[in-house]
């Protein structure tokens, strides 16, 4: 790799991450989304209100709203209905999707598959961690986040890598910690992991704390030191590795499964839910 290439590969990352923190705020609907439906005094009018002005924000929570993921008795085809079968946090996690600019062209291939399995497997496991099953779906869709932003700011780059992933899982066993991964891939051409690209702008839009925390520590081994959301979130990739695979990312499979501590029966239930029902959720969010 030429020097002048790393060089201005981070730079890629980083003028887009500067860009999306400095966003106006009255310029943009889907961020004013997202700061009204955290604020617990914003009435359900007044989010559905702000929701209207954006028409992607519009189609995306009506599409969720009205999808097998959902089944509604009836056919939802208001916004104020929508948001609450959805909920305000489910609402502003789209709408942190949409001011990303993450629609299905943005996105690396099986972006939405992975994310949205480990959304559905956070949201069943939600209760083992003490986790409100609504911040679960969000933290499980959103974990990944910084996947899509690495590919927004430098495609190529992210195509390169992806590649150089693929071809390394083909070629013969090596020792282990001599194999690059995907994080170690990632600071080399974008100075920054996608876990930390997503924490930098998440904790900028005024995310929780500990939810900020969570995404930005969602690859840190199992073992060590963390929160429950993070637990939840490593819980959730393991769940989501079985049923879907890993989407080429280090996941520690066997301790994230061992922190549920279910037996056989009722892991694989899960992991079923997971493979049957997160299709549904896929299908919507990549259009």
């Amino acid at each position: 790799m030429s020097s002048s290439g790393s060089a201005t590969r981070p730079g890629s990352i980083e003028a887009l991450l500067d860009a999306m923190e400095h966003l106006p705020s009255q310029g943009n609907v889907a961020l004013q989304v997202l700061w009204l439906a955290d604020d617990p005094s914003t009435a359900l009018e007044d989010l559905a209100g702000a929701v209207a002005g954006d028409p992607a924000l519009v189609a995306r929570l009506l599409r969720l709203a009205n999808s097998a993921y959902y089944s509604p008795r009836s056919p939802i085809s208001s916004v104020d209905r929508a948001i609450m079968l959805l909920g305000f946090t489910t609402v502003r996690t789209i709408a942190t999707v949409v001011a990303c600019g993450l629609d299905a062209n943005a996105v690396p291939p099986g972006f939405w598959r992975h994310s949205s399995a480990t959304a559905t497997a956070a949201q069943l496991i939600a209760w083992r961690f003490g986790i409100n099953s609504g911040e679960a779906f969000a933290v499980g869709l959103l974990h990944d986040l910084g996947r899509g932003l690495l590919h927004v700011a430098d495609p190529v780059s992210s195509a390169e890598l992806d590649q150089q992933l693929a071809d390394a899982a083909l070629q013969e066993p090596s020792p282990p910690n001599t194999v690059p991964t995907r994080l170690d891939l990632e600071r080399e051409l974008f100075g920054i992991t996608h876990a930390e690209a997503a924490a930098r702008l998440l904790g900028s839009w005024r995310f929780a704390p500990p939810m900020v925390e969570a995404i930005g520590d969602h690859h840190r081994p199992i073992g060590d030191p963390t929160s429950e959301l993070t637990k939840l979130i490593g819980a959730a990739e393991a769940i989501t590795a079985r049923a879907i695979g890993s989407f080429d990312e280090p996941v520690d499979g066997s301790s994230g499964i061992e922190l549920l501590d279910l037996d056989h029966e009722r892991l694989e239930l899960i992991v079923h839910r997971v493979r049957s029902e997160s299709g549904a959720l896929a299908a919507v969010l990549s259009i």
